[in-house]
């Protein structure tokens, strides 16, 4: 199955820097991804906050970088800003969509329960196709679902420098690499990995409703010691049941507790469900 996601601008990414160029900007080791393979990266600031994500995908001597359309102008220039003398341009793609090839219909598996770590790369194949602009916001809807139903985060412009890598499970789906070098707010991630723990993780939750929060939206989870609130990252509608589903960034020490309620946007109660991978165990401590 091929599912579309309009709502991402491709880029391609070229000359002779930009592997290493794409290397010191990103969160992920762009250096591994082998010919015609992706993979998830983020671009944070230099405190460590995700300014964007990024698929980023070799085609021979080249790379298609896609984030989000609410960010990809501004995170594109920034970009631009710092290439300075390296062999790096960038190319706007305008007749190109991200396309996601779902490989579980043909028996992949990388779910949970599975003798394998957890690899996005063994569910989705990345790659462009045309672009057609019909039906955007059923194709966008569907998209959407993909995602929640994979825990892949989505970082658009209302949650722009708002969180950190750990704190959408970017770490846990193979976005970050701790064995490169440095990267723009790299010494802040890696101090949360090896000095503390993220004091929020991405959870899945449903709700019996028809109407979507936007990302962004706070959520209210209780009890916590903090008072720290959640907030929705994305959210789809299941249509064969009237429920939405969403992943939110909450607070690690409401994590458990959420687990038997307490979860709530506005007045309408969410429903903790499993992730397709676990949330490490001392992080919830």
């Amino acid at each position: 199955m091929i599912i579309p996601a309009p709502e991402f601008h491709v880029y391609r990414c070229f000359g002779d820097d930009a592997e290493a160029f794409l290397q010191n900007q990103f969160t992920g080791d762009v250096c591994t991804i082998s010919e015609g393979g992706w993979s998830l990266s983020g671009y944070c600031s230099p405190k460590g906050r995700l300014l964007a994500l990024f698929f980023v995908c070799r085609r021979e001597n080249e790379f298609l970088v896609s984030t989000h359309g609410s960010l990809a102008e501004h995170v594109i220039a920034r970009l631009r800003m710092y290439v300075m003398r390296a062999d790096v341009s960038f190319e706007l793609l305008n007749d190109q969509h991200l396309a996601f090839h779902d490989k579980r219909a043909n028996g992949a598996d990388g779910l949970k329960g599975s003798s394998e770590p957890f690899s996005l790369q063994n569910l989705l194949d990345v790659s462009t196709i045309d672009a057609v602009t019909t039906d955007e916001a059923e194709k966008t809807a569907a998209f959407h679902a993909l995602c929640i139903e994979l825990g892949l985060p989505l970082i658009s412009a209302p949650l722009s420098e708002a969180l950190i890598p750990q704190s959408v499970n970017l770490d846990l789906v193979g976005g970050v690499s701790f064995k490169k070098g440095c990267y723009p707010g790299q010494e802040i991630v890696a101090r949360v990995r090896y000095r503390g723990k993220p004091k929020q993780r991405m959870i899945r939750a449903v709700a019996e409703h028809t109407q979507l929060p936007e990302p962004g939206t706070a959520l209210k989870c209780t009890p916590t010691k903090s008072g720290r609130d959640g907030v929705v990252i994305c959210a789809a509608v299941d249509q064969t049941c009237d429920e939405i589903q969403l992943l939110a960034a909450v607070p690690t020490e409401a994590i458990t507790p959420l687990q038997s309620g307490g979860l709530f946007w506005e007045d309408v109660p969410l429903t903790v469900s499993p992730l397709p991978y676990p949330i490490p165990a001392e992080d919830l401590d």
